[in-house]
């Protein structure tokens, strides 16, 4: 017996739409409190002789902070933006689906105290290895996710989508290969440059990943045609 039929005695007191919708809101909610925090780590600069030098000072000082709350900002968005991207195929659910999102989100909780933890002690690597291993498994638990709604067993998604471009795995593999080669690069680079690797890797991992998904649309959007035209 499958999944779906699992669930089918239960749909009418179950309101299956809106219990996705719930999952969802909260899903969101917890982005947004995640990447509101990164920003509460940083303090404004005690300036015991307030003067433009000593402002200036205090800035750079505090800069490193600044360059790891970027970082963690644009890598809860992109999370979120993958969240989002994935959900919208969601028209049905379970409880392994939920506590599969409630693992994912755990790595998303522990951000902001990774992202500070990095950014107080730039030169150091033990730092940035913790903050690397925290978004490498929040990757794998992306790749869990997409892997568990893409499997027609689950039922989760409409076997039409399972083939969709947006649910290939080779995306939500790019975090962790960057992460998880910067942590091989820490016994070689000074902590600082491994902060840079992100900015660097990324746009390149990006090119493949950019063609792969191209050519799976086009051979997606060929299948969706073939099959309305039979």
């Amino acid at each position: 017996m499958s999944h779906s039929d699992e669930r089918l005695p239960l749909q009418q007191d179950d309101r299956m739409e809106f219990q996705v919708e719930r999952m969802i809101l909260f899903t969101d909610a917890v982005f947004a409190i995640a990447i509101t925090l990164l920003i509460i780590e940083i303090k404004v600069p005690e300036m015991h002789h307030p003067t433009e030098q000593e402002a200036l000072g205090a800035l750079f000082r505090i800069t490193p902070k600044f360059v790891g709350f970027f970082i963690g900002f644009f890598i809860i968005a992109i999370y979120w933006v993958a969240h989002h991207r994935i959900f919208r195929f969601v028209h049905s659910y379970d409880s392994k689906l939920i506590w599969i999102n409630i693992l994912f989100l755990l790595s998303i909780v522990v951000m902001p105290f990774t992202t500070a933890f990095q950014s107080e002690y730039v030169n150091l690597k033990t730092p940035w290895i913790v903050y690397s291993i925290n978004v490498a498994f929040t990757g794998f638990m992306q790749v869990r996710l997409q892997s568990y709604l893409r499997d027609p067993a689950n039922g989760i998604v409409r076997p039409r989508a399972v083939g969709h471009p947006d649910l290939d795995l080779a995306r939500p593999l790019m975090s962790p290969a960057v992460f998880l080669l910067s942590i091989l690069l820490a016994y070689v680079l000074p902590g600082f440059m491994l902060r840079m690797l992100p900015m660097v890797l990324f746009p390149l991992f990006s090119i493949y990943v950019r063609r792969r998904y191209n050519r799976q649309a086009q051979v997606y959007n060929h299948q969706i045609t073939s099959g309305l035209a039979a």
